[in-house]
Formats: C-alpha cells, sequence, structure tokens
C-alpha cells in the first residue's frame, strides 16, 4: 500500500491535518517523521520523507530544487531553568536578558539545547511551539515581544510534486474535499492557512500581528550590567 511520509521539525503539532487526510485520503496512509530543524531539507532530498512541515530558514543550497509554501508564524520565547528571574515576568525584551550566558544550538539538537539549559547553565530564545514540546518540568519560558517570529513552512522535492503533495496543501489551508488549486511555483511564497492545534504551539496566524501587551512594572532586570552570567557553555549578548 502506498504510503505518504510527512516530516514534521520540532513543535509542530499537525495531528488535525492528518486526520483531515485520513477521511480524504483512506487508501493512503500518512506517517509522521520526527526530523531535526538542520536536517529538513536532508530529509527530502535523501527521500526519507515526501514532504516536510520545517522552520525557515532552510538550506539555501537545496531552495531551487523545492517548493516552499510558508503557512504560519511562531512566537519566540526566553526558555530559561524553573527557578530563573524571568518566571516573575509575564513578557521580557532583550534588553531584560543583558548579562545572561545566552544558549544556542550549535550542533545540538532542539532538545538537547534544551536539555543544557534545564541544568542552569544558561538561557536560550526558541519558538514557543519547542519550548511547550521539549521543555519539560525543569524549565519555564516566557514571551520575547522585540525578538522576530519564526515561520513554519510545508516544503517538498520540485521533481516529486503530485496529486498528494496538492491535496496535503489544500488539507493545511483548510479547503473543502474538491476545491484544492495547484501549489505556488516560488519557493519562499507564503498565504494564509488553518492552524491545527494552534493554542499548543503558541503560534500566530499570517494575517495579523499581535499587539504586544504592555510591560509591567518590573522591580529589576534578570540579568543587567555587573551581573555574571551562569556557567556553561554559550556567548553573551
Amino acid at each position: 500500500m502506498e504510503r505518504f511520509r510527512l516530516g514534521g521539525v520540532p513543535g509542530v503539532t499537525p495531528a488535525k491535518w492528518m486526520r483531515v487526510w485520513a477521511e480524504r485520503m483512506p487508501d493512503v496512509p500518512i506517517d509522521l517523521v520526527a526530523v531535526d530543524d538542520a536536517d529538513a531539507a536532508g530529509a527530502l532530498q535523501d527521500g526519507r520523507v515526501d514532504a516536510v512541515l520545517a522552520r525557515l530558514p532552510l538550506d539555501e543550497d537545496a531552495l531551487d530544487d523545492l517548493h516552499v509554501v510558508g503557512l504560519y508564524d511562531e512566537l519566540p520565547v526566553v526558555v530559561a531553568a524553573k527557578g530563573h528571574p524571568i518566571v516573575a515576568f509575564d513578557t521580557v525584551a532583550v534588553a531584560d536578558l543583558e548579562g545572561e550566558t545566552m544558549l544556542e544550538a550549535d550542533g545540538m539538537t532542539s532538545a538537547q539545547l534544551l536539555e543544557v539549559v534545564a541544568t542552569g547553565a544558561g538561557i536560550a530564545i526558541v519558538p514557543m511551539s519547542v519550548a511547550r514540546a521539549l521543555g519539560g518540568e525543569e524549565t519555564r519560558h516566557r514571551v520575547v515581544t522585540d525578538v522576530p517570529s519564526t515561520t513554519i513552512a510545508l516544503a517538498w522535492l520540485r521533481t516529486a510534486d503530485s496529486p498528494l503533495h496538492q491535496e496535503l496543501i489544500g488539507i493545511a489551508r483548510g479547503r473543502k474535499p474538491g476545491s484544492s488549486r495547484g501549489a505556488e511555483r516560488e519557493h519562499g511564497e507564503r498565504e494564509h492557512s488553518v492552524q491545527p492545534g494552534q493554542s499548543a504551539t503558541g503560534a500566530k496566524p499570517r494575517a495579523s500581528k499581535p499587539k504586544q501587551p504592555p510591560r509591567p512594572n518590573r522591580p529589576r532586570r534578570p540579568g543587567g550590567p555587573g551581573r555574571s552570567g551562569r556557567p556553561g557553555p554559550g556567548r553573551r549578548r
């Protein structure tokens, strides 16, 4: 039996889309294959998946070979060990993190990065969906109000384009059966869509940007000049 393999980077929640697929395409089962952000394009090129829900930007060397259709944006959050001072605030700005040890993936998977954060070695800025999916009980996260959002897109090989890919695009955009149109042919083109599990991912639709909530009165910054960062790998902003 033919199967459709859908790759997904950490934090994506396509369960609703997969249920709709099962209703519309009962003869073609769909499987979700976990891939890390850095491996999204490679999974397509190696033939491990037929399409992938990836976090932009993708590998530039692969873009000419791919159709890429943006779907929705994700809120950025800072993740820290649960006893960190940021827990006292509803939202933070980058300036509030001055003096903190800022960790980046640098070869680690998203799960490994948040495991290091949980030890108290530093903090990291990631999409809210990743923090919720992988943060665990030993971390806490808060929205960062002045960091650009990230975008989740559906990507697949141009040479592999098929009616199944068009059906998946139609499902992702909330189209009714039989109303799917041809996908965009230029990589990077973005349109609105229905987002699965919005409350679970913390993402916002591409149609509008949420108003930033007023910043609460802060007794002091979590970091600040003169404050030493926590020991561990990373760099200082």
